[in-house]
C-alpha cells in the first residue's frame, strides 16, 4: 500500500463486511462481498441483501488518495464524514448512534497528520453533519511550519464545527497564496506530479478536437511538478486501422511542438506503449476478473444477440445484453473455451450498482441506469476500449485521465473496473467539446478541423497551441505573448468552461499576429534559431513565391494589386540579390509594419512599392488627377540623397534633413509628407508607411532611382 493513502478507521458502525489493512494490501482483487465494502464508504449503490455487522476500531478502509497539501485532506475527509453519516442515517434511521473517524495521512516527504472527525448524534442537517473537526496530533513538525500548516489545535480562530473548519481553510490559503504551490491544476497542487496520457486511435488523422485533448494533457503534466505526459497508441480496433495514421499522428504532434516523456517512439518504463502489444496482459487481468466472479464468457453468436435485442424491443424493454451466458457453469464455460467455441468476455457490471464520482470540470456525475454487461475482451482475442483504457491507465501510473466529453457517460463503467481491480481510479476531467459557430456539432469533415488546413495556411503553430487553450480554457490577466508550450502552461489558469465550444476562427487570427509580432519585435536568445526558422518558413519564404508569381504574370489574381501596378513590374533591388539579402529585406519590411497587416499577402497587395519599383503608369496617373509637387521639395529630397551621412538608422535624420532645408519657406508638413509619399510610393491617394520609415526601408539608392524617374515624367508633361 503506497504512504500517500488515505484510510478510515470507524470505531463501532454498521458497514458491510469488509478486508483488513492487510488482505487490502497483498491483494490484486477484493473478492465479494468485499466490494460493498467501499460502495457503502464511497457512497455508492449496495445491494439491501449485503448482511451488516459491527466492525471492530482496528480494522482499516481505503477510501482515497490526496495530495499533501492540508486543505486537501481537511475537505475529503469532510466529504467522507458527511457520506457516512447520511448513509448510515438512511439505513438505520434518524437515530443512528455517533460515530467517530479517524483519518490518518502519511507521505514520505512530509510528517504524519492525525485527524480526528466527530459527528454528532444528531440527525444529519440538510448539507453536512454537524462536522466538528480539530488536529489531535502532528509528528516531526516546528511550531512555525504548523501553524502554517493550519496543524495546530490551538491555532487563534479555529473552532469547532464546519465554521471553524471554514475558518482554517481559509487562514490556509491565504497562508499559501503567495508560494508556488499555491497553484491548482484540476483540484491538485502544482507541487505534486500529474501523469497524464494522450491515447489516440490510429483509424485516422489528428484533428483539431484530439490536438486539443493532447495539448491540454500536456499541459497539465508540465505545470506540475515531477509531472510526466505519455503518448499511447490504442491500436486494438484492428478493422479500422488506417496505414499511416500512427507515423502521421506523430509527425503532426511534432509540427505543433508538443514533446513526450514515453511513448511507442521512445519507450519508458511502463511499456509497451501501443496496446496490440500489450494483449498478454489485458488477458491476465481479464483471466482474474473471470477466476474472482467479476466477469464470465458469453457464447452468443450474433444471430442470437439480435434475436434477443428483437424480443426485449418487442417487451418495450431496453435492448440491453440480458446475461444469458451468466447462467453458464464456469467448468462448462471453461470446457468449451477450450475446444475453441467463439465467445467473448463480459463484465458482470450489476455487482458494482451505479457507480457515482466527482469529475473536475462537471462536477459530480452519475448514471440514471444500471449498465448492461458489456464486452471486456473480443472474440479475436483484442480488449476493447474500456478495459485496455483501465488497465493501461492504471499499470503506466496515469494520474489524471484528461479527455473529450463524450466519455463522460462511460466513465462509470471504468470506475467499476478500478473497484473490480481493487484499484485507486485516477482523477477524472472531460473538456468541453467544440461546436460550429452557431452551436452545431461539429463534424470531421469539417474543414476547420483537419490539421492540414492550418499546416498549409501557414499558421504558426505556437499560435495555433494558444488559441486551442483559450477554447475551454483562458490565459491569466496580463499575460504574454506565449512564445514555447512553458509558457502557455504558465499562462493557463486550468479553469475550464463546460459545454459546447464555438470554434471562433477570428481569435486564432489573433493569436497568430500577436505571435508573429513578437517573433519579428522581440527575438529571444534563447530560441534565435528556432525562430529564425519558423519566420523564414511561414512568413518570408511564401512572400519570395507570391512576389516571384505577380511579377512572372503567374499568380493567380494580379488584379488584387493597386491601379496602375499592372505588368510589368520590376522587383527592387534587395529582392533581386541572393537569398540572405532577400530574406533580411522582407523581415525589415514585415518588422516595420508590427500590427498593421492581416497576412503577408495583404501586405503585399496593400503596399506594393516596398517590393517593386514604381511603375511609370503608376505616376503618371498621380500626376494626371493632381498639381506637380513642390520644386522646393524635390530639390530637399535631393540634397538629401546627396547628404550620406544622414542615411544611417531609421530615417529620422533624413526627414531632419529635409524639414531644415525648407525651414522659412512657409510650407506645410503635411504638403511636404504628400509629396514625398508621390516619389516613394506613386501617389499622394497611397496608403502609405511614415517617411521615415520608407526612407529606412527603400535605402538611399532606390529613392535616388524614384526621384529621378518622376522627375523626368515632369519634365516630359511640361
Amino acid at each position: 500500500m503506497d504512504d500517500d493513502d488515505l484510510w478510515i478507521l470507524p470505531a463501532f458502525t454498521d458497514v458491510p463486511p469488509l478486508t483488513t489493512p492487510a488482505t487490502a494490501a497483498s491483494s490484486h482483487l477484493l473478492q465479494r462481498p468485499d466490494q460493498a465494502r467501499s460502495q457503502s464508504l464511497l457512497s455508492r449503490d449496495n445491494s439491501p441483501a449485503t448482511p451488516r455487522h459491527k466492525v471492530p476500531a482496528s480494522t482499516g478502509v481505503l477510501l482515497h488518495s490526496v495530495s499533501s497539501d492540508p486543505r486537501v485532506i481537511h475537505q475529503r475527509a469532510n466529504d467522507s464524514a458527511r457520506d457516512i453519516s447520511q448513509e448510515r442515517a438512511a439505513t438505520c434511521g434518524a437515530n443512528a448512534p455517533g460515530t467517530r473517524l479517524k483519518i490518518r495521512f502519511t507521505q514520505r516527504t512530509s510528517p504524519e497528520l492525525t485527524l480526528s472527525h466527530g459527528l454528532g448524534r444528531q440527525p444529519p442537517r440538510a448539507a453536512y453533519p454537524g462536522l466538528r473537526t480539530h488536529v489531535t496530533s502532528v509528528a516531526g513538525v516546528d511550531s512555525k511550519a504548523k501553524t502554517q500548516a493550519g496543524a495546530s489545535a490551538t491555532t487563534p480562530g479555529i473552532g469547532p464545527g464546519l465554521k471553524g473548519l471554514r475558518n482554517k481553510n481559509k487562514a490556509l490559503k491565504k497562508s499559501s497564496s503567495h508560494g508556488p504551490s499555491a497553484r491548482t491544476i484540476l483540484g491538485q497542487s502544482s507541487d505534486l506530479p500529474i501523469r497524464a496520457r494522450f491515447a489516440p486511435s490510429p483509424t485516422g488523422y489528428l484533428h483539431l478536437g484530439s490536438l486539443r485533448t493532447a495539448l491540454f494533457n500536456n499541459l497539465a503534466s508540465s505545470a506540475s511538478k515531477g509531472g510526466a505526459f505519455i503518448l499511447r497508441i490504442e491500436d486494438t480496433d484492428q478493422s479500422r486501422l488506417v496505414a499511416d495514421a500512427e507515423e502521421r499522428l506523430i509527425k503532426d504532434l511534432e509540427w505543433a511542438g508538443l514533446s513526450w516523456d514515453e511513448g511507442p517512439d521512445r519507450g519508458g518504463p511502463y511499456g509497451p506503449y501501443r496496446q496490440s502489444e500489450r494483449l498478454d496482459i489485458y488477458k491476465d487481468h481479464v483471466q482474474q476478473l473471470v477466476d474472482h466472479g467479476h466477469a464470465y464468457r458469453c457464447f452468443c453468436t450474433s444471430e442470437q444477440l439480435e434475436a434477443q435485442k428483437r424480443e426485449l424491443h418487442d417487451q418495450g424493454k431496453p435492448t440491453v445484453y440480458p446475461g444469458t451466458c451468466r447462467s453458464v457453469d464456469s467448468s462448462e464455460s471453461d470446457r468449451r473455451a477450450a475446444d475453441g467455441e467463439p465467445h467473448v468476455v463480459r463484465f458482470k457490471s450489476d455487482t458494482f450498482g451505479r457507480p457515482k464520482f466527482r469529475d473536475a470540470i462537471y462536477g459530480t456525475f452519475q448514471k440514471k441506469d444500471q449498465e448492461e454487461d458489456f464486452i471486456l475482451l473480443k472474440t479475436d482475442g483484442f480488449p476493447t476500449y474500456h478495459l485496455a483504457n483501465v488497465v493501461d491507465d492504471h499499470l503506466m501510473k496515469i494520474t489524471h485521465v484528461i479527455r473529450g466529453e463524450e466519455w463522460l457517460i462511460s466513465t462509470p463503467k471504468h470506475l467499476a473496473l478500478y473497484e473490480a481491480f481493487g484499484w485507486q481510479p485516477p482523477t477524472f476531467a472531460h473538456l468541453a467539446l467544440l461546436v460550429n459557430p452557431d452551436g452545431s456539432k461539429l463534424s470531421k469533415r469539417n474543414d476547420s478541423v483537419n490539421i492540414s488546413k492550418y499546416q498549409n495556411e501557414g499558421v504558426f503553430p505556437m499560435a495555433l497551441l494558444a488559441w486551442l487553450a483559450n477554447l475551454g480554457s483562458s490565459f491569466k490577466s496580463g499575460a504574454k505573448t506565449p512564445r514555447t508550450v512553458a509558457d502557455v502552461a504558465d499562462a493557463l489558469t486550468f479553469k475550464f468552461t463546460r459545454g459546447g465550444i464555438k470554434l471562433n476562427l477570428e481569435k486564432l487570427e489573433y493569436f497568430h499576429n500577436k505571435y508573429r509580432d513578437a517573433l519579428l519585435a522581440d527575438p529571444i536568445p534563447e530560441l534565435a534559431e528556432q525562430e529564425a526558422r519558423l519566420i523564414d518558413h511561414h512568413l518570408v519564404q511564401p512572400m519570395l513565391r507570391q512576389l516571384e508569381a505577380i511579377t512572372t504574370g503567374s499568380g493567380k489574381d494580379p488584379s488584387a494589386l493597386p491601379h496602375g501596378w499592372e505588368a510589368p513590374l520590376q522587383l527592387v533591388p534587395a529582392l533581386t540579390s541572393d537569398e540572405p539579402t532577400k530574406a533580411g529585406y522582407l523581415q525589415r519590411v514585415l518588422a516595420s509594419r508590427q500590427g498593421g497587416y492581416q497576412s503577408p499577402s495583404s501586405l503585399i497587395q496593400q503596399h506594393p512599392y516596398l517590393f517593386w519599383r514604381v511603375p511609370l503608369q503608376r505616376y503618371e496617373a498621380s500626376l494626371s488627377t493632381a498639381p506637380s509637387p513642390d520644386q522646393r521639395i524635390l530639390d530637399a529630397l535631393d540634397r538629401a540623397i546627396d547628404d550620406e551621412t544622414v542615411w544611417h538608422g531609421d530615417g529620422v535624420q533624413v526627414m531632419k534633413c529635409i524639414l531644415d532645408t525648407l525651414q522659412g519657406e512657409g510650407i506645410d508638413q503635411v504638403v511636404v509628407h504628400n509629396a514625398l509619399r508621390l516619389v516613394g510610393a506613386g501617389g499622394q491617394d497611397v496608403v502609405s508607411q511614415s517617411s521615415s520609415r520608407m526612407f529606412m526601408l527603400l535605402g538611399r539608392a532606390e529613392w535616388r532611382h524614384r526621384l529621378d524617374a518622376l522627375r523626368s515624367l515632369i519634365v516630359e508633361r511640361q
